[in-house]
């Protein structure tokens, strides 16, 4: 069993002008009753219940009652409960008694809710008809629309008697935060997207498969957030949930649900074909069905998607093997005129155990494979091999595998060069030799080029990158990118504008980046269903082009922008991939809140997509995030699996890695040993990156070695002028000087490049300058400025941060035990992390407590702000 939470009752969420409004009318005395309308499970009782709740509160005397169909076979049977009943008692004595017991006066005026008020008897709606019009009751009532109501309750909003109250379902933004609170927890953009359109909005639907996936595990929290790692599992609360709702009897609409279920969206035309014009106009009349306008046609779906899952699980097997046999068999006859139509045709021929043709199977794959669902397209591509596919099917499978990061299987089902013909065949089958060469070998200083294969360049651009031979990369794909061929494989295009752009953010050339990234940005949205990883590959390059040249605003609007278009996707893989983008750009500019979230989503979605192997890279990111916020448990766990991991291929990741460990370090308050691990990584990364050096000695600089490297960052001011190094140098000179009116300068110049936590940590250091110096005027504006930063930073704690100037008395080793012990570690952890003595440790824990004034582990938590 999966994690079962309750979630009996969620919270309220998206209802609380609808609340408002009952609760306003109740206090109102022109305001006679108040009828909320709406679908099953959209929470219209839940809404009266949380009104009644507050209308008590405020002194309202309030009766319950809720219409049945079996109640509304006895006169009164939904109000029997509400008064005393002689043994024999008529109709009108009954009637009497309820409206002396529901209108009596005393207090403020009593309130009678009707829940599923379309179920009462005339009886029941008769006095609840009298009780709004002729006495001083407030009337809250629920209706299901669509349902025979008695024609008095129905005059009540005609007559403008009530007020009429329209429930619709949630908007996406309330179902995210519904999930939110529910959970308690951060949630994937994919999942929840997925739970949005599986529940179309209803809160109850929403709520049950929410259950289900606890319970069955589909549903579950990796790595802090809760992700669908799996379709729900029909439980049999959820289908008995979702089929009441929907109560589907008809035979004829059962049927077309069912077709629905097995394929949707699906065109009217081939929908009525098989199951006949009026039973689709029923389907539709009853609110089951969905027809819409698509491009020149119109398409049917499922007006609530988690139906289908329930159908199909109670489907007989043969019943399904028909009704795709019915589709195949219809689409196969029919011009294709969808992209989807080959991938459709070829899915349904295999479930219904017909026999399926390679061309159709091939077709299949390559649409699976720009849908990057490569588990079907695997599947297919394998049964068109199987079938004598010939060499385009073996192209196709080994690019699926090498999506899939499987290179040596990839490499078992590469043909051989010499049965590729055709200039396009044989690009396909260049690049992919290229990619399986380096990207399977452990070791590979020099990866092999296939002779004479343009292709082959774009792929070899991005394998000398990662080798660190930056200049190299630039040389070889700039040269593929500046000679016009329109015969050059678009993918290869993508590779080689990819690689340059990225490149060229490394040395500091944002205006060949631009040109690169608008070269293959054109390409990839050209060609973007055949290659959807285009546009995050040149999109994302770009965005982190961006942000190593130092313009981090720019970069954070440009990945906003990519990571909200791949959520409309719904494509784990994209959408992951933006996200470790979005959270590297967000780290870089000291959101750090922002950053762990993302870097998180992307750990979480692209699990099992790691083909580039990037994954030590934006854990090791996240590691950096966690030591930002001062949290070195979480940093070292994620350092750890980095170091856990199989090393990835080149050097150019490690200098971004060991940035990371400098933080961790500094987490730990080893600011020296930081400092070292900084300016080793700077000096690693000087020989082809030097925008990498640049911000590896501006972290030495923020961990206390601004007079080591100052003269370097202005060297590297004019070797390689871009805004973010005259910055890093300006802000050098200024940390080495302890200038406080060049620190607030710099505070400013970076705020403008988005560098939002160096310019808090300089705005914060001139405060305490101008503190020192007994500058009050300079050390209030600072201050603001400095809290100002931090605030857009949210849980950002670095050794440069602190405002309050508590720890300004202690020594940098009882600073250092402080913060440790503040952390939460134990003496005996704090003893061995800093290779001291149990006894000295407490020594000086001692003398903390004296000086700061405090008692006590949280007191000295509170005082550093831990």
């Amino acid at each position: 069993m999966g994690d079962t939470r309750p979630l009996n009752v969620w919270p309220l969420v998206g209802r609380t002008a609808a609340l408002r409004g009952i609760t306003e009318a109740a206090a109102q005395e022109d305001a006679r009753a108040v009828v909320v309308v709406g679908p099953p499970g959209v929470g219209r009782t839940r809404l009266a219940r949380e009104a009644v709740t507050a209308l008590a509160a405020a002194g309202h005397r309030t009766a319950w009652a809720t219409g049945t169909s079996a109640a509304g076979t006895i006169t009164f049977g939904a109000l029997l409960h509400l008064v005393a009943m002689e043994e024999v008692a008529t109709a009108a004595y009954v009637f009497g008694r309820l409206v002396e017991r529901l209108s009596a006066p005393g207090g403020r005026r009593p309130v009678l809710v009707v829940d599923d008020a379309h179920l009462l008897d005339d009886a029941s709606a008769a006095l609840v008809h009298h009780l709004a019009v002729h006495t001083a009751t407030f009337v809250l009532l629920t209706l299901r629309p669509g349902r025979a109501t008695p024609d008095v309750v129905t005059a009540l909003w005609k007559e403008q008697v009530a007020r009429r109250v329209e429930l619709e379902p949630l908007g996406g933004s309330d179902v995210d935060m519904l999930l939110e609170r529910a959970l308690g927890g951060q949630m994937d953009a994919v999942s929840r997207r997925t739970l949005r359109r599986l529940s179309a909005g209803n809160p109850l639907v929403l709520r049950e498969v929410v259950r289900a996936g606890l319970e069955r595990s589909a549903l579950r929290r990796v790595d802090g957030v809760w992700h669908l790692a799996a379709p729900v599992e029909v439980t049999g609360r959820l289908g008995d949930v979702i089929e009441e709702q929907m109560k589907a009897d008809d035979p004829v609409v059962r049927n077309v649900l069912e077709v629905l279920a097995c394929a949707e969206p699906l065109g009217q035309p081939v929908l009525e074909a098989i199951t006949g014009h009026a039973a689709v106009v029923q389907a539709e009349r009853q609110g089951l069905v969905v027809v819409e306008p698509s491009g020149l046609r119109h398409q049917a779906r499922l007006a609530m998607p988690a139906y289908g899952d329930v159908i199909r699980a109670r489907m007989p097997r043969a019943q399904a093997r028909a009704i795709w046999r019915q589709l195949a068999e219809s689409l196969a006859t029919s011009a294709h005129l969808r992209a989807d139509d080959a991938l459709d045709l070829a899915v349904w021929r295999l479930n219904a155990g017909l026999d399926s043709y390679a061309p159709e199977l091939l077709a299949g794959a390559e649409r699976a494979v720009e849908r990057l669902e490569l588990g079907i397209a695997e599947r297919l591509a394998s049964a068109s091999r199987e079938n004598g596919g010939g060499v385009e099917a073996d192209l196709t499978l080994a690019e699926v595998l090498a999506l899939q990061g499987r290179y040596a299987d990839a490499a078992a089902v590469l043909p051989p060069r010499e049965r590729c013909d055709g200039k396009a065949t044989t690009d396909r089958w260049a690049m992919l030799a290229e990619k399986i060469e380096y990207w399977s070998q452990e070791d590979s200083s020099d990866p092999g080029l296939p002779a004479g294969e343009r292709a082959a360049e774009a792929v070899r651009a991005w394998a000398l990158l990662l080798e660190g031979r930056v200049k190299q990369a630039l040389q070889v794909g700039t040269a593929l990118l500046a000679r016009p061929d329109p015969e050059l494989a678009a993918r290869a295009t993508v590779w080689a504008a990819t690689a340059v752009t990225l490149a060229a953010g490394l040395v500091g050339d944002i205006t060949l980046a631009e040109r690169a990234s608008a070269i293959g940005r054109d390409v990839a949205h050209a060609h973007r269903t055949v290659l959807p990883w285009g546009p995050v590959q040149v999109g994302g390059a770009r965005c982190l082009a961006l942000m190593l040249s130092g313009d981090l605003a720019a970069a954070a609007t440009a990945v906003e922008s990519g990571y909200r278009e791949a959520v409309e996707t719904e494509a784990a893989p994209l959408v992951g991939a933006w996200a470790s983008i979005r959270g590297i750009v967000a780290k870089a500019q000291g959101r750090v809140q922002l950053a762990q979230e993302a870097l998180r989503e992307a750990v979480v979605l692209l699990d099992g997509y790691d083909a580039l192997r990037f994954q030590q890279l934006y854990m090791a990111e996240l590691a950096g995030t966690h030591a930002l916020a001062g949290d070195t448990i979480q940093a070292e766990t994620w350092l750890d699996r980095v170091d856990g991991m199989p090393p990835a291929p080149g050097v150019l990741f490690d200098w971004w890695i060991d940035r990371n460990r400098a933080w961790t370090a500094a987490a730990m308050l080893d600011l020296s040993g930081a400092a070292n691990l900084a300016i080793e990584a700077a000096k690693a990364a000087r020989a082809g990156a030097p925008a990498i050096e640049a911000l590896a000695l501006f972290d030495a600089v923020r961990f206390g070695a601004a007079e080591d490297v100052c003269e370097r960052l202005k060297e590297l001011a004019t070797e390689t002028p871009t805004p973010t190094t005259a910055a890093f140098a300006a802000a050098a000179t200024a940390y080495a000087t302890d200038n406080a009116r060049q620190l607030t300068e710099a505070a400013g110049a970076l705020r403008d490049l988005g560098h939002l936590l160096p310019a808090a940590e300089a705005a914060a250091t001139a405060y305490r300058l101008h503190v020192r110096e007994g500058r009050r005027t300079a050390a209030k504006n600072t201050l603001a400025l400095a809290r100002e930063l931090l605030a857009e930073c949210g849980r950002a704690r670095t050794p440069l941060t602190d405002l309050t100037g508590s720890e300004a008395s202690l020594t940098p080793r009882e600073l250092q035990v402080a913060k440790l012990v503040a952390a939460g570690l134990s003496g005996r952890a704090v003893a061995d992390r800093l290779g001291l003595s149990l006894r000295t440790v407490n020594n000086h824990l001692g003398r903390i407590y004296v000086k700061l004034g405090v008692s006590g582990r949280q007191a000295l938590a509170d005082v550093l702000g831990q």
